[in-house]
């Protein structure tokens, strides 16, 4: 009777000793859980803290950049748009000319080709003006050249002339574009002011 009471006295102790280690079992996994749970809480929210913060650099970059852009917009928008007006006037302004006028403004473009030209045969093609006045123009510009042969071309960029050895090798335009496109060079700031003041001022 005695061994039963001892036994059970034992076994008692052990489901005892049992029951504490598993109650301290879940007691650390209990505190381990809430350690996680606050660490992941802590992580999360340190990484929306760093999302809302790179965010909102990555926002104020993008606001600072637009902004720097305007003034230069502005610029490139104005500068497309007085050229654009100064052409169109340039344009208007010379579609008027006369063909002795035409031709005096673009033979001054063959100033400086003579000595390409001397003694050489050309093609020649022209377009807007006669072909009688064109070659008389070249003779004048080009007085060392022989033109063999001539082309009505209305490929030219505009009215005028161009002339090309037969060989290949030496070539020259004289069309009135390239007598805008000169003025444009030399003269832009006063055509632009006398033009397109009002938009100068924006």
């Amino acid at each position: 009777m005695e061994e039963m009471v001892t036994t059970e006295a034992i076994r008692k102790e052990i489901l005892d000793d049992a029951r504490k280690k598993a109650e301290h079992l879940l007691r650390e996994a209990d505190e381990e859980i809430a350690r996680a749970r606050i660490a992941g809480e802590a992580e999360i929210a340190s990484a929306v803290a760093g999302i809302r913060s790179a965010s909102g650099q990555r926002v104020a970059r993008a606001r600072a950049e637009t902004l720097a852009r305007i003034p230069l917009e502005k610029t490139r928008i104005k500068t497309a748009y007085v050229d654009e007006k100064i052409r169109a006037a340039m344009h208007r302004f010379m579609a008027g000319f006369s063909e002795e006028r035409i031709g005096l403004l673009i033979q001054g473009l063959l100033a400086g080709s003579r000595g390409f030209f001397e003694g050489r045969e050309l093609r020649l093609r022209y377009k807007g003006i006669p072909e009688a006045t064109v070659a008389a123009l070249v003779s004048r510009c080009l007085p060392g050249a022989k033109i063999a042969e001539t082309l009505d071309d209305p490929s030219l960029p505009a009215a005028g002339f161009a002339v090309e050895t037969t060989d290949g090798k030496i070539s020259a335009r004289a069309t009135l574009d390239l007598v805008e496109e000169r003025l444009l060079s030399q003269r832009r700031g006063e055509l632009a002011r006398a033009l397109c003041a009002e938009a100068l001022t924006i």
